[in-house]
């Protein structure tokens, strides 16, 4: 969450070191400075200068080296160059304020700015030393008493020759790589006793906060954000008698123990968020009547929000976000009127939104999101005219949605995502989007129907960058084409509507184009290929129809996800062109031609491919072996070692089963934790203040047993191999028995013979075990009774023989797991094996014991599914998909009742154009 630094590094800095705010610039100087000093600022500049780096700030620079020069007349006084500060008396050089000077490469002890042995004051923020470590030489600079050096890629660990400084009464080391080991912070606090200002913010430390703080009765300001403190903060840090601000947020491991507030305290700011402040909020917070900054954020926080908040008349800052407070929202927060900004997002707030909050007529940012805050969107809301923030996200209002939300002429960001909102989209907010500041909409999730409005389209939205109507009532546009005149739209999210007519036209900023499961018809325009920077493309689950345009192969340098799937597409799959950049493709479900695009193999990223259900013809694709996400180099023999999920069900292969690739699947023979990990990619909005990046999560739709299934999202921990319903032949491989993080394990319907190998009692964690409708021989290993976590099995219409194994899991399944084996015995089945005599397999001859021919069978399109995990994700391929991949589930609805269900053949749907 580093991501929140730079925000603060400007309010610290002015904190720490007000003296700096600005460059020194004196008028008149006598005597004028010395040579000394004079030759040794200008090598100085000679050396880490670069006017070149000046045009790529963005802040003002503080002082202009070009004016460091000797020339006739006033230019020889250094005293007079910009960002130097002289002693009126001596001329000795006792200040520099170089922040955001362009001073760049690598610095040591050696460097001439360390002769200025009579500099009191020296800041070098903003600038670049090249991963440098502070020089020792520094301690040199004894009388200094200021010292800032933030955020000026400093890097190790801090010289001990800082001790040195005594004199020192403002510290910032600020926002660098430092850590602070040897010394340690204990070490700094007792050397220097002078502190008024200490920011020492990402600096790694490693220690808990030294009982020495206590000693700095002059600390006014105290700011140690991200520097890995732990142990518990000591109480005696509240009661610095002159601590205006405390900053110790960012310190996971840092136990807070919230004090009882005396009256007087002089804390303006006071920030401890995503530290551990367990506990409730203490109602001494009123006696802070200073206080202008309240930070509690992610602390762990439960209880309900005092009263006594509402008597902190200086707040400008309220964030207690992230904690589970309860209770309501207090009405006294309506008295601090000079509040800027309120987070109370995710807590358990219920109740109403108070009509008092109206009065904070200069509220900029309210985010009142994830709470379960209920009733309507009050009127009063329309009054908070400086807002620009509004997020009201993930609660439970209801009605429609407020026109008075259409006076915030100052909006930048509009969320009012999963509610319970209804009606059609207000007329009123029209004045929202004919503003240039307004960049982010959001209205998913609710109940919103009826057209999007023509003058949504129409009004001249220059910096929209953020559309999302998904996943609600909306049934398309008052008219057609549609064409979105946003110069600036990064991300169009319609999906889960029943939108009807054609694909909108989109600009070529758009980056995520989601429109997926609707009602959208006709064909892809060859307008599509213009969106150069498109990332994620998803239209499935439509009615298009056609051909894709070839030029889509185009995009393939900047898409990362296609999905296409469950449309009527047809034709052959566009040849990928140029550099690739995709992880997810999914056209499943259309009526593709053709072989595969060898283009594929280019796709070094690609982690998900899916193109089941369509007319695709081709052979094992062990040309996809080649790429590195899914497998190592050729030379090594391996195949698919990240592989976890493989599935070439109910198709034509033939021939035996392929060993060689049960060696290589290393994924499934190691430990993996089985965590609630669903497989997904992330789309990234720059724009928004408060949603870094929303989960888009692959998906399927699985045809099992005759139940279609959609899955929102995938597993990422489940290992299966199902080979089920194709002419395999030949014998199980005992190598199947290595790979001991299987959950299912299916070979019906194929005409394996011989016996079932006892390595399979090492598949500890199979859940699933079908061998059904082959040619096995032999008796039932009774070493599979170690397979404690089995809950299906199969072995059904085979020529076993011998007595079946009662044990463990075993005594749970049921007459038809053992069906059609004449040679059995013993329960569950009637015959006792004392009665039964052998009894020879029926003759071969020569043709698979399914149920039907396998004429059927070659109709049927190719399809394989693989799937692999690398660095704790799912990586792999799948082509073709019509089992369940949610075991759970999978065992809940066929198998975990124990009733029995006939078993039936599948042809494969196809759809009609």
């Amino acid at each position: 969450m580093k991501l929140a630094a730079p925000l603060l590094i400007a309010v610290s800095l002015i904190l720490v070191h007000p003296v700096f705010s600005s460059g020194a610039r004196p008028t008149s100087r006598n005597p004028k400075c010395h040579e000394n000093e004079r030759s040794a600022l200008l090598e100085f500049k000679s050396t880490f200068f670069n006017k070149s780096l000046c045009d790529s700030y963005y802040h003002p620079i503080a002082a202009d080296l070009e004016s460091w020069r000797v020339t006739k007349g006033e230019g020889e006084d250094c005293c007079a160059w910009d960002g130097v500060e002289c002693n009126d008396e001596t001329g000795r050089v006792i200040g520099l304020n170089l922040e955001h000077s362009c001073l760049y490469g690598p610095i040591g002890s050696n460097a001439s700015l360390f002769h200025l042995v009579h500099l009191r004051r020296l800041n070098l923020a903003y600038n670049d030393f090249k991963s440098s470590q502070i020089p020792s030489a520094i301690g040199n600079l004894r009388e200094l008493t200021s010292l800032v050096l933030s955020v000026s890629r400093f890097y190790g660990q801090i010289p001990r020759e800082v001790l040195n400084l005594t004199y020192l009464s403002f510290l910032d080391l600020s926002y660098n790589d430092l850590e602070l080991k040897s010394p340690s912070l204990e070490n700094l606090l007792r050397s220097l006793t002078k502190l008024e200002g200490l920011n020492l913010s990402n600096v790694s430390m490693s220690s808990p906060l030294p009982d020495a703080i206590a000693d700095l009765s002059n600390l006014t300001s105290l700011v140690l954000e991200y520097c890995s403190l732990k142990g518990e903060l000591p109480v005696a840090t509240f009661e610095l008698p002159r601590l205006e601000t405390l900053d110790v947020s960012w310190n996971e491991n840092l136990s807070v123990r919230m004090p009882e507030f005396r009256r007087g305290n002089p804390l303006k700011s006071l920030s401890l968020s995503e530290t551990r402040c367990s506990g409730q909020l203490p109602s001494s917070l009123g006696n802070l009547s200073s206080l202008i900054e309240l930070d509690i954020a992610r602390c762990e926080l439960s209880g309900v929000i005092p009263s006594s908040v509402g008597e902190l008349a200086r707040l400008h800052t309220l964030d207690l976000s992230e904690n589970q407070l309860t209770g309501e929202i207090l009405h006294s927060l309506g008295k601090l009127v000079g509040l800027t900004n309120l987070h109370l997002n995710y807590n358990q707030l219920s109740g109403e939104i108070p009509p008092s909050l109206g009065k904070l007529v200069g509220l900029t940012y309210l985010d009142l999101g994830s709470n379960q805050l209920s009733g309507e969107i009050l009127p009063s809301l329309g009054k908070l005219v400086g807002l620009t923030y509004l997020y009201l996200s993930s609660n439970q209002l209801s009605g429609e949605i407020s026109p008075s939300l259409g006076k915030l002429v100052g909006l930048t960001e509009l969320c009012l995502r999963s509610n319970q909102l209804s009606g059609e989209i207000p007329s009123s907010l029209m004045n929202l989007a004919k503003l240039d500041t307004l960049k982010w909409i959001d209205l998913s999730y609710n109940r919103i129907s009826g057209q999007v409005p023509q003058w949504l389209l129409n009004v001249s939205t220059e910096n929209l960058a953020h559309l999302n109507l998904s996943n609600n009532s909306l049934t398309g546009f008052s008219s057609y084409p549609v064409e979105f005149k946003w110069a600036n739209l990064w991300t169009l999210d319609i999906r889960y509507n029943g939108m009807e007519g054609p694909l909108p036209l989109l600009p070529r900023s758009i980056v995520f184009y989601l429109a997926s499961n609707n009602k959208l018809t006709g064909q892809i325009s060859l307008a599509i290929c213009q969106l150069n920077s498109i990332s994620i493309l998803d239209l499935a689950n439509n009615e298009f129809l056609g051909v894709l345009p070839s030029c889509l192969g185009n995009l393939s340098n900047t898409l990362s996800t296609l999905s296409l799937h469950g449309n009527r597409f047809y034709g052959r799959i566009p040849q990928l062109k140029g550099a690739c950049e995709l992880k997810m493709v999914d056209l499943s479900d259309n009526q593709f031609e053709g072989p595969l695009p060898r283009g594929l193999s280019m796709c070094v990223e690609l982690e998900f491919l899916n193109l089941g259900n369509n007319q695709i013809v081709e052979t094992f694709p062990s040309w996809l072996g080649s790429l590195p996400n899914l497998k190592e180099p050729q030379s090594n023999h391996q195949y698919f070692p990240k592989l976890r999920i493989i599935d070439l069900s109910m198709n034509n292969f033939s021939g035996g089963l392929p060993s060689k690739y049960f060696d290589s699947w290393n994924a499934m023979k190691f430990t993996k934790p089985d965590e609630v990990v669903y497989y997904a990619n992330h789309i990234v909005e720059p724009y928004s203040f408060a949603n870094l990046f929303v989960d888009y999560d692959y998906s399927m739709t699985i045809l099992n047993k005759g139940i279609e299934l959609k899955y929102d999202k995938i597993l990422e921990y489940l290992t299966v191999i199902d080979f089920s319903s194709n002419g395999f032949v030949g014998e199980i491989p005992s190598s199947i028995g290595s790979l001991m993080e299987l959950h299912l394990l299916n070979l019906s319907h194929n005409a394996i013979a011989d016996s079932i190998p006892s390595s399979l009692r090492n598949l500890t964690k199979l859940e699933a075990l079908d061998l059904s409708k082959n040619e096995l021989t032999g008796k039932i290993p009774p070493e599979l009774t170690q397979l404690t976590s089995l809950e299906f099995f199969d072995v059904s219409d085979n020529h076993l023989s011998g007595p079946i194994p009662r044990e463990k899991q075993f005594n749970t399944f049921e007459n038809s797991s053992y069906k059609g084996n004449s040679g059995l015995c013993g329960a569950p089945l009637t015959k006792k094996c004392n009665d039964l005599k052998a009894s020879p397999p029926p003759p071969s001859d020569g043709v698979s014991v399914k149920e039907e021919p396998r004429t059927w069978i070659k109709e049927l399109n190719w399809k394989v599914v693989l799937m692999g995990f690398a660095s704790g994700s799912i990586i792999g391929v799948v082509v073709g998909l019509n089992y369940t991949v949610r075991i759970e589930r999978w065992f809940v609805n066929e198998f975990c009742q124990g009733k029995q269900r006939r078993r039936r053949r599948h042809r494969r749907r196809r759809r009609v154009v």
